[in-house]
Parts: C-alpha cells; sequence; structure tokens
C-alpha cells in the first residue's frame, strides 16, 4: 500500500517541476514575444503601398501603444483610406492621423494652411483649459494637421477625461491623443 501512495503523492509534484521549468525556458527564450512587443509598422508601411498610399509612412510607439501616420496626400477621402487601411493592418494599435491634405496645385498655400490651423488649435484649446482651470495643471500639448496630443500630467482620472472633452470639442481637432499620465 505504501508504494502506491508514494506513486501517487510523486506523480503532481513531478507534474508541477515540470511545468515550471517548461515556463522557465519559456520566459527566457529571446523567440518568445509578449503581445505588447509584437510590431506592427511593418505590416501598416506594407499595407500602405498596397493600397498605393506610397506617400504615407507609418512609426511606432510600442509603449505609447500608437502608430502615427505622417505625409502627404491630396485629399481628405485619401486620408480617410490611409486610416482605414492602417487600423485594418495595426491590430489594437491606436493611429494618430498626422496627414497633411494638400491639394493638387495648392500645396505651398495648403501648408500655410496647415499651420494656421494647427496654431489655432493650440491657441484655442489653451484659452479653454485656462477657463476651466486646467491651466495650472502640467498639460502640454501640440497640434499636428488636426491631431492634438495632450502630455504631461494631472491630478485625478476626472482631470484627464475633461483636458481630453475640452480638446475633442476645440474647433478644427480632427482627433485627440491623450497620453496624460494621473498622478496621485
Amino acid at each position: 500500500m505504501k508504494p502506491k501512495f508514494l506513486t501517487l503523492a510523486i506523480v503532481p509534484v513531478l507534474l508541477i517541476g515540470l511545468a515550471c521549468s517548461s515556463n522557465q525556458r519559456a520566459s527566457n527564450n529571446p523567440n518568445t514575444t509578449n503581445a505588447s512587443d509584437v510590431s506592427y509598422k511593418d505590416n501598416v508601411n506594407k499595407a500602405l503601398e498596397q493600397a498605393d498610399l506610397k506617400d504615407v509612412k507609418a512609426d511606432e510607439d510600442k509603449d505609447k501603444n500608437t502608430i502615427t501616420l505622417s505625409g502627404t496626400l491630396h485629399s481628405e477621402n485619401a486620408k480617410q483610406q490611409a486610416q482605414e487601411v492602417a487600423q485594418a493592418a495595426a491590430g489594437n494599435r491606436i493611429i494618430a492621423n498626422e496627414i497633411s491634405v494638400q491639394p493638387v496645385g495648392a500645396e505651398s498655400q495648403a501648408k500655410d494652411i496647415n499651420s494656421n490651423m494647427d496654431s489655432a488649435i493650440e491657441k484655442n484649446y489653451k484659452a479653454a483649459l485656462i477657463s476651466k482651470g486646467l491651466d495650472k495643471e502640467h498639460i502640454r500639448f501640440n497640434a499636428k494637421n488636426g491631431v492634438l496630443t495632450l502630455k504631461g500630467s494631472v491630478k485625478s482620472p476626472d482631470q484627464r477625461q475633461e483636458a481630453q472633452q475640452i480638446a475633442a470639442n476645440t474647433p478644427n481637432v480632427q482627433q485627440v491623443l491623450n497620453e496624460l499620465q494621473v498622478n496621485r
């Protein structure tokens, strides 16, 4: 009776030991990747090229889970198409669409208009922050081709949400990228 009991007690211990050593080998294996380590940049660039959007480039920031589209296209429809193509190839990454739209023949005027528009977005957002009393927080922001990126820190999740809502309601903002951190 003792050998049978001893065998039944040893088998689970051995199985646990094997599972632990298997997990240890997997975590030490440089070929094993976490979901957050997966890069989508090449997939997005390839998809954009296949969609004949060769003037658009994608950059990736894995830490912020974002892919930023940049470049110049000649219509809002092409910009929207690039967004859709990128999102389809980007998995769960957030797409920041900073593509400049410059109609054919009006490239230099379009650059000036985009620059002026971004300056106006920043000024309007700053004024809105002041009116809501959030100007005392550590909020930095930058507008590029209609994308307003929020950086820095606030004191509460409610302030983070309010800063994002103000940004979304700022005239001419097409997209808000909220990278604000909450410091408690």
